[in-house]
């Protein structure tokens, strides 16, 4: 994110409190302030960031992850001076709600797998569509009411493992919908008061981990236009202003099916500005009221994690499919890379951090 809006003429400050991440590293960043944990301390995270806007004369803060959206939505107030890239707080909540998420796909004539709440401890009814199954929380981060927020995950569930994973639910309870094998088709883009602005649509050719993860390795395909419309019909009902992604199912006739809706900045991010949507840059732009410039984008950049994508080929080479993993092992023209770049040498020393504690 730093780097596209590096390359958008603005100079981004990192605000955070891990100061070993990519970003900290990037020579895009201008510079890193030092922030609390949003997942721990909600208020003081608002507090500390809001000082450091006033201190700096910040144009904007723009949230890069769901506990940034769920500690700044609604508190405009304490960034009088600096406008802050959060819907409202009814927005945000609309945006992360799954149960929710299912209603207004159908009124966007979006279609979503079957799906079904189920309540913690109740095993019968994690195989009401079969397995393998997907369980997923009603919302992937909520926020408590001491300002901590909490993180819940999306899981596959074999028949023998649906009575340790219905209860490891929360309170509220979950969903469950059937397993649909296919491939993961992508829109990403940015909205601005429920208006779709632009758009990319992506493949994601492997993905990490297996069957429920995000990019490995992805390419930007042709758009569907009627899938776009429906995704922007979703965006209205949202009133969602910001970038996002929406991610589909695309199964062996090419019925798309909704998965999931991302209100934020994505892993994948990296391929939409390569193919020459800057979308970070574009986001800035409507937020301050600058003339903002967009285009179409190049069809056929391709977009590799290498962290992810090291092991989606291990796990292939190790599944037998020998020849798809060498292949995708070759280096191809015209990819860009999530962490490393020659002219941004310094965040790989992250992955290599990472590498040797894992090791």
């Amino acid at each position: 994110m730093v780097r596209a809006l590096h390359a958008a003429g603005y100079a981004p400050w990192l605000a955070g409190h891990d100061t070993r991440t990519y970003a900290a590293r990037s020579r895009a960043t201008a510079g890193t302030i030092a922030v609390p944990d949003p997942s721990c301390d909600g208020e003081g995270f608002v507090r500390e960031l809001a000082a450091a806007a006033m201190r700096l004369s910040a144009a904007a803060v723009l949230p890069s992850e769901d506990t940034h959206l769920m500690a700044l939505a609604g508190r405009e107030a304490d960034f009088a001076s600096t406008a802050l890239g959060t819907p409202s707080r009814q927005s945000v909540e609309r945006a992360t709600d799954k149960e929710l998420l299912v209603k207004l796909s159908a009124t966007a004539e979006l279609r979503t797998p079957p799906t079904m709440k189920v309540t913690r401890g109740d095993t019968a009814a994690v195989g009401t569509f079969g397995f393998p199954a997907v369980l997923k929380p009603l919302r992937s981060r909520i926020l408590n009411p001491d300002g901590t927020v909490s993180a819940r995950s999306a899981r596959y569930v074999l028949a023998e493992q649906a009575k340790d994973a219905v209860s490891s639910l929360p309170d509220e309870g979950g969903l469950v919908q059937p397993y649909f094998p296919g491939r993961i088709i992508g829109i990403a883009g940015v909205s601005w008061k429920g208006e779709l602005v632009c758009a990319l649509h992506q493949v994601s050719t492997r993905i990490w981990p297996v069957r429920i993860g995000g990019s490995a390795y992805a390419e930007a395909i042709p758009p569907d236009d009627e899938l776009e419309r429906g995704v922007g019909r979703f965006l209205q009902l949202v009133d969602w202003s910001g970038p996002f992604q929406v991610q589909f199912i695309q199964d062996e006739r090419g019925e798309h099916y909704l998965i999931d809706f991302n209100p934020r900045v994505y892993g994948s991010l990296a391929l939409a500005v390569a193919a020459g949507l800057n979308l970070p840059g574009i986001w800035a732009d409507l937020l301050l009221g600058r003339p903002h410039h967009v285009d179409g984008y190049r069809i056929g950049t391709s977009f590799r994690n290498e962290e992810k994508d090291v092991r989606a080929l291990a796990h292939m080479l190790v599944e037998g499919e020998r020849l798809s993993a060498l292949q995708g092992c070759m280096p191809r023209r015209g990819t860009t890379h999530a962490v490393f770049s020659v002219h941004d040498p310094m965040p790989l020393l992250t992955s290599l951090g990472k590498l040797t504690r894992r090791l």
